[in-house]
């Protein structure tokens, strides 16, 4: 019986994914000016996620298993975006994966919305506000996080451009602390097939009295049946304080039915 219900809630779940244009930003840490149109859904599933972070002595192992992203677009040009990524940590990695800790981080609620849409040069321009929620160990209190982002559609490249800033606080003896975020995303068709484009991203953050956290990422992204968009992508910190390497994949799609 319930093979058969599963089937079913596939079919349904199938036909309802459209194949209009989806606004993918996995695998970015930054994001786009753009949103979802009103009613519908947009679900950036990571189905797989991989960073080792080195320290003094044993290295670090993360397995991130899944990560979530989930756009639901309002009136006015605008969506709210809901967050997190379930995390297996190895906190004394030896070459051979033993799970020590488990959490959920990055977990976090937004509104965002697209205050004009521009043309060739002329860039979209988005706010993106909203908190932080302290789901990882040893985190207290709510933070804060506001970005404003301009996207740039040509023909031959997408640009957009994330900065904005927000506040860090780790545990409750610690204040409150100012942070700088950034990013760059560029997007690049490969003209002979056009569902495939190749993807690269310099971002980073800065809280105040740290070193600069920032990393590059490299990866593609391709359209599959139902316009459904798979990734791939990996990553390397570019300091000792960033990650030293990683590596995600996974796929986004569109809920909902399109406006006649």
């Amino acid at each position: 019986m319930w093979k058969c219900s599963l089937l079913i809630a596939l079919y349904v779940l199938t036909e309802l994914i459209i194949p209009p244009k989806v606004f993918a930003l996995r695998p970015f840490v930054t994001t786009d000016a753009d949103v979802v149109e009103t009613n519908m859904i947009e679900i950036e599933l990571g189905l797989f996620g991989l960073h080792e972070q080195k320290h003094p002595g044993a290295d670090e192992l993360t397995l991130d298993i899944p990560s979530i992203r989930f756009n639901y677009g309002l009136l006015w040009d605008s969506e709210i975006v809901l967050e997190t990524v379930g995390e297996l940590i190895d906190s004394e990695y030896k070459g051979t994966l033993g799970i020590k800790e488990k959490q959920f981080a990055h977990t976090a609620g937004f509104y965002k919305k697209v205050w004009w849409r521009g043309s060739n040069w002329i860039p979209n321009f988005a706010t993106e506000t909203g908190i932080v929620f302290p789901t990882e160990k040893d985190t207290s209190g709510l933070n804060f996080e506001g970005t404003g982002i301009f996207s740039w559609y040509l023909n031959n490249l997408t640009c957009h451009l994330t900065l904005g800033g927000g506040t860090e606080k780790e545990t409750f003896e610690q204040n409150r602390r100012g942070l700088f975020i950034y990013g760059i995303i560029l997007d690049v068709p490969v003209p002979r097939y056009k569902k495939l484009h190749f993807v690269t991203e310099y971002s980073g953050e800065k809280v105040e009295n740290s070193i600069l956290d920032h990393q590059l990422l490299g990866g593609m992204v391709w359209e599959g049946p139902k316009n459904i968009e798979y990734d791939i992508a990996g990553f390397t910190g570019l300091n000792s304080e960033s990650v030293d390497w990683g590596m995600t994949m996974g796929i986004t799609f569109v809920i909902g039915k399109t406006k006649k």
